[in-house]
This record gives C-alpha cells, sequence and structure tokens, in this order.
C-alpha cells in the first residue's frame, strides 16, 4: 500500500485532534497513541511522516501556538475550532521544517475543505499567508 504525504498529514491531524479534545497533548500520549494507530492501520513498524508531525507539533507546540496567536488577530489560539488550530499546528511546523511554503499553505487549506467547517480554509490560509509575510 502506497501511503501519500497527505494522508499522513490527514493521520497526524485525527492523533493531534484526538490528543488535543481530550487534553492530552504530550510526547508519552502521542508515541502511545501513534503505536496503536499504526497497529489499528497494519502498518509496518517502521517510523512514519505522520509521527514525526505529531512529535514535532507536540514537541513545538508552545512556539507554534505564539506564532498562531501573532496573526490571529482578536483570536486565540485556544478559542479557535480544535481542528482549525491543529491544521495551522501542522502547517507551521512544515514550514519550519523545510517544506516549501507553498505546499504547506496548500495542504493545509485542502485539509481544511476536508475537515473544518465553511470558513476554515480562508480563515486558514490567511494566518499562513500573514505569517511567512513577516
Amino acid at each position: 500500500m502506497k501511503i501519500t504525504r497527505h494522508q499522513e498529514r490527514v493521520w497526524a491531524l485525527q492523533i493531534l485532534y484526538s490528543l488535543d479534545i481530550s487534553s492530552e497533548l504530550n510526547i508519552q500520549k502521542a508515541r502511545k497513541t501513534c503505536r496503536e494507530f499504526k497497529y489499528k492501520k497494519v502498518l509496518d513498524k517502521k517510523r512514519y511522516y505522520f509521527e514525526d508531525i505529531v512529535e514535532g507539533v507536540i514537541n513545538s507546540r508552545q512556539d507554534l501556538d505564539s506564532i498562531i496567536n501573532k496573526y490571529a488577530i482578536d483570536w486565540d489560539v485556544e478559542r479557535m475550532a480544535c481542528i482549525d488550530r491543529n491544521i495551522l499546528r501542522i502547517a507551521l511546523y512544515e514550514i519550519e521544517s523545510g517544506l516549501p511554503v507553498g505546499v504547506a499553505i496548500d495542504e493545509a487549506v485542502e485539509i481544511a475543505k476536508d475537515f473544518g467547517d465553511s470558513n476554515s480554509p480562508k480563515f486558514i490560509n490567511g494566518i499562513l499567508a500573514k505569517s511567512i509575510e513577516d
């Protein structure tokens, strides 16, 4: 089975969302959840990109949330829809990790179309666009 980076981003979002919604965004719980996720998906034991995203977002969450708060005018990251804040965290983490900005924004917007509400793509695109202008 060929797994695309897009699919791995979706998996990372699903894991981060489940951890965030249950207030368990910590590295130990993330690693356990990733192992369980791989088992349920019948994936090899090798390390996958979605695991890097999940761990990277959790380890960088404070910095990522500071960036989001800086550009989300009149919005606090904790008041945002859980799905939106985690899409933003993933995109910003990937940009900081060297993914081309255009790719990160396009992926974030596409994922927002599938998982967010009708305003999510525009909201996410706006914050990411502002963050890269600096």
